[in-house]
């Protein structure tokens, strides 16, 4: 069957205007329909750590409280504390690595300085 101009203009609807699709009218006065949310919110399969409270005055802090009080990722700190430039720590077991506050706050201390020109 042969189809002519006629017939393919008599199956073609009427453009389709991309505002009105998606629920956005064209009129400011229209406002915008909106279709209520039956699914629940989305959730990231990652979280994010709980914040931890302020350890005591005088305790001794785990590497990511102390990364996370110098600014440092706890990457670095660890990376510092093996080739011996970092802070002193202290090995409370044989695994667990913490630091005195103390001991951060006078290595930062020591690394102050006033010009970039300035030596160790």
């Amino acid at each position: 069957m042969k189809r002519t101009k006629k017939h393919i203009r008599a199956r073609q609807s009427p453009p389709i205007n991309q505002m009105e699709l998606f629920g956005e009218s064209l009129s400011p006065s229209k406002p915008a329909a909106t279709r209520p949310s039956t699914s629940p919110p989305k959730t990231s399969k990652f979280r994010m750590p709980p914040t931890t409270l302020a350890p005591p005055i005088g305790a001794l802090l785990d590497v990511r409280q102390a990364a996370a009080r110098l600014g440092l990722s706890k990457s670095t700190l660890d990376k510092m504390r093996c080739r011996g430039v970092g802070p002193k720590f202290v090995k409370s077991t044989d695994r667990a690595v913490r630091y005195d506050p103390k001991d951060l706050d006078s290595w930062v201390e020591k690394r102050r300085r006033q010009s970039t020109g300035q030596g160790e």
